[in-house]
């Protein structure tokens, strides 16, 4: 290798250290960066919707195309919130979870299955298509508010609780993509995604403003409460002597929603940049709604008898629970209806930077950024990807997210006549043992691959040049 190129090779490290010693200390859980750089994965395109599968045509395992689960916690791990027993049971660590919070914190899960996906190269337009479920949760919530829960208000005499940093937005929802990417000349690729969508739940806390203060002579709650919660879900339906059925729930053709992903790749000599915006739209909601709002209440709540509840039994104890909870609604005086509502999806920026080692390995920096509730939400990867043959690739990286820097990434992808095998996950620890990480994720998945032939593709290669 020229002096030149190790030059180049060392500037991108001191890039990519300057860029990892500038992160937040909260790098909340974003999935998947691994992957982005695989570009023997048509799957790649997911990310970028200007990458150009490199076969002539592919198509995906029927509902085993791509596999993705991960999540991620900025604050505890499994092994912080539970402990086993010496009989086996397993118990919740109220202590260890408290300890492990940091002011506020996010924990993030997501799945999505890809039942179908295919892709096939004209000339210079790649156009692909795919159907995916997805499942997608972020829930905020503050260290302060989750010790009045453990440990009650007694050692918060005269301080306020904030409730507006808190949030949850769950939802399920099924997608279909249409997409296309043109390929200029051997320097620029640009594509674009249209995906239609259709909501199956969401639970979204449009408005959490409020605190609860515990007031200094009698350790009563001091409430404020300004709510918007909206939940679309087949508990809701009116009819509760008629089960939703899997089929209805499934295939329902209402709660529509529309997004977009645009993206550019740009090569100059062994360099390659690239970028792309994801997620970009929303889903309406207009089936099995409730609503509940609080407008600017304020209220005294003085607490649960806990004599009283000890002294009771069976349905006596359970009759006064459920007269507590009723009375709570009240208190808050939550007011329910049941309107149309929108969920936005969480938009997702990338932006990497390649450089070209050999013929069969590259370096790459990926940084990405997810948006959630107006907040910026960033993770960085550091990759190598190296060719060992004409059909065994494999990837191995390091990502800082989620408070987290202990995050070592494998994947492979191996070719079998005209299968293709891939795995990927941003931390191979926690892949294996997730109780012990606060971010992890695996995802893999078969395609169906059908290279140009060989003869063919030199003679391509020859007129462009």
């Amino acid at each position: 290798m020229t002096k030149k190129g190790n030059n180049q090779i060392l500037g991108l490290i001191i890039i990519a250290l300057f860029i990892f010693g500038m992160i937040p200390s909260k790098a909340y859980s974003q999935f998947d960066n691994s992957l982005y750089n695989m570009k023997v994965v048509p799957q790649t395109s997911l990310y970028n919707p200007a990458f150009i599968s490199q076969y002539k045509y592919h198509f995906g395992f029927p509902m085993l195309s791509s596999e993705n689960l991960g999540f991620g916690s900025s604050g505890p791990k499994y092994d912080d919130a539970f402990y086993r027993r010496a009989d086996d049971s397993i118990v919740v660590d109220v202590d260890g979870l408290i300890n492990s919070m940091n002011g506020q914190d996010v924990f993030h899960f997501q799945n999505i299955t890809q039942i179908l996906n295919f892709g096939i190269n004209i000339k210079k337009f790649y156009i692909s298509a795919s159907i995916s479920e997805i499942v997608d949760i972020d829930f905020t919530y503050s260290k302060q508010f989750m010790e009045l829960l453990a440990y009650g208000n007694a050692n918060m005499i005269g301080e306020t609780i904030d409730m507006s940093k808190m949030s949850l937005k769950a939802q399920h929802y099924r997608e279909y993509s249409l997409g296309l990417a043109y390929s200029f000349n051997k320097n620029l690729d640009i594509g674009g995604r249209v995906k239609l969508l259709y909501g199956k739940a969401a639970i979204d806390t449009k408005r959490m403003d409020g605190s609860f203060t515990t007031l200094e002579n009698n350790y009563h709650l001091a409430l404020k409460s300004n709510l918007i919660i909206n939940t679309s879900l087949p508990t809701n339906k009116k009819d509760t002597n008629e089960r939703v059925t899997t089929t209805d729930y499934l295939m329902y053709n209402g709660n529509v929603g529309m997004a977009i992903d645009l993206g550019v790749n740009y090569k100059m000599d062994k360099w390659t940049f690239s970028g792309s915006v994801l997620d970009l739209g929303y889903i309406n909601y207009d089936r099995y709604l409730k609503n509940y709002t609080s407008d600017n209440v304020d209220f005294t709540y003085t607490g649960i008898d806990a004599v009283e509840l000890q002294n009771l039994s069976g349905d006596a104890r359970d009759k006064r629970i459920e007269e507590i909870k009723d009375s709570i609604v009240d208190i808050f005086k939550l007011t329910e209806s049941a309107d149309a509502f929108n969920v936005r999806l969480n938009a997702k920026i990338y932006l990497a930077v390649n450089y070209q080692l050999s013929e069969s390995s590259y370096i790459g920096l990926l940084a990405r950024t997810d948006f959630y509730r107006n907040s910026l939400h960033p993770s960085f990867t550091l990759s190598l990807n190296q060719d060992l043959s004409k059909n065994v690739s494999v990837v191995v990286s390091y990502t800082i997210a989620n408070n987290s820097y202990k995050n070592i990434g494998f994947g492979m992808a191996v070719r079998v006549s005209k299968l293709q095998f891939y795995v990927v996950s941003d931390n191979i620890f926690g892949t294996f043992i997730p109780e012990l990480v606060q971010y992890t994720n695996v995802h893999f998945g078969v395609n169906f691959v059908f290279p140009e032939k060989e003869q063919k593709k030199t003679m391509m290669d020859l007129e462009e040049e």
